[in-house]
């Protein structure tokens, strides 16, 4: 992590943008490490940081976790469409992934507050084990061309039930080019959920 100072705030993120060639100070990640004060005058120090040190603190965060848990594993990074996805490879998977997904699920909302608290930003984390989150959307995505289906026959709204944010976008993209067909999220935090709703004309 690159440290910068300045007398205050802006004007050490002024110098960050200069030396790093960053023409809007809002592309900056950064968060404030201290701040100095003294009679006369004061000294404010931040450090910058990019989506490889979330990455790098996260897959630590994650093998302590696991350690917690009496497990041993790793996990491969990417960084795909603004997503830090983490697929943790470990040779006793069902105990990462749990019942239903709920340890992983678990993980993955630590893992997130984790970074919240060391960086200070919002970051899409999304975790995987061997291949658990493309079944599960298979599996959704399955059941919601169904209700889909039976929508358009009876024009009758369906309500799914809640899921997480990755579950609910893959739900909005497979149905994305359904005729007649518009999905919406309602709800909110752990009840927020996807109804699918006929728009086309009324017979």
């Amino acid at each position: 992590m690159n440290k910068f100072e300045g007398k205050t705030e802006e004007e050490a993120v002024k110098r960050a943008c200069k030396e790093l060639g960053i023409e809007d100070p809002k592309r900056l990640n950064y968060q404030v490490i201290s701040v100095k004060k003294s009679l006369f005058n004061s000294t404010v120090t931040i450090g910058i940081y990019t989506v490889t040190d979330v990455i790098v603190f996260a897959d630590d965060y994650i093998r302590r976790c696991l350690k917690a848990l009496g497990l041993e594993g790793m996990t491969e990074a990417k960084y795909d469409d603004g997503v830090i996805k983490l697929n943790i490879v470990c040779n006793r998977n069902k105990n990462v992934i749990g019942r239903n997904g709920d340890t992983l699920r678990s993980i993955n909302e630590l893992t997130r507050s984790a970074c919240f608290n060391r960086f200070g930003g919002h970051y899409r984390i999304l975790l995987n084990c061997d291949g658990y989150k493309e079944s599960k959307y298979d599996k959704f995505v399955a059941i919601a061309r169904r209700y889909a289906d039976e929508v358009c026959r009876t024009h009758i709204t369906a309500i799914m039930d809640p899921m997480t944010s990755d579950e609910r976008r893959i739900i909005h993209q497979a149905l994305s080019d359904y005729p007649n067909i518009k999905t919406q999220s309602l709800g909110t935090g752990h009840k927020r959920h996807i109804t699918i709703q006929y728009t086309g004309p009324e017979n």
